[in-house]
């Protein structure tokens, strides 16, 4: 006999842009990510799968279902590319890690919402995947952004947003 599992709306966790950062930094390291590494083998570590919904349903997706600990789905967009890819699947990470609590919150985040919510899932993957001392210390070692956009395998625009905000 299979369970039904109520899917709640996610709650913000209300710490601030550095608290998420830097818990996302040390959840990478935890985890033992570095940049440049597959995020979806971390996916796959934490119990979670990632598939990529077809171009007829790409609009109406989830961006993750999560129904308990070790179960949890992402959805990726057809229309985005490689480094979009690994920047949502981190952000989605972000909804798995801070707002299901590791999946003892069951919930369902649609793509395209807005939010506080939304902000603290960003700020989980900006730290994730380019974490503040290594961002600033390849910085300091004079990479420009298509270098620092090619060295942790994000999108220049995630680069720049990471460098106003640190």
């Amino acid at each position: 006999m299979s369970t039904i599992v109520q899917l709640q709306e996610p709650e913000p966790c209300g710490w601030s842009r550095s608290e998420v950062q830097r818990f996302a930094s040390n959840a990478a390291m935890s985890l033992g990510f570095k940049p440049g590494d597959s995020i979806e083998d971390v996916v796959a570590k934490l119990g979670g799968t990632v598939s990529t919904s077809d171009w007829a349903s790409a609009r109406n997706t989830g961006s993750i279902t999560v129904k308990a600990p070790r179960e949890f789905h992402i959805a990726l967009s057809p229309l985005s590319g490689e480094r979009r890819s690994r920047f949502t699947i981190a952000h989605e990470l972000g909804h798995y890690i801070l707002h299901s609590q590791v999946g003892k919150k069951p919930l369902s985040v649609k793509r395209d919402g807005s939010g506080r919510v939304e902000w603290e899932a960003n700020w989980f993957a900006a730290g994730f995947l380019m974490p503040e001392a290594e961002f600033q210390a390849k910085v300091n070692e004079g990479l420009g952004s298509a270098e620092l956009a090619e060295y942790f395998g994000v999108s220049e625009e995630a680069v720049q947003i990471r460098r106003s905000s640190l």
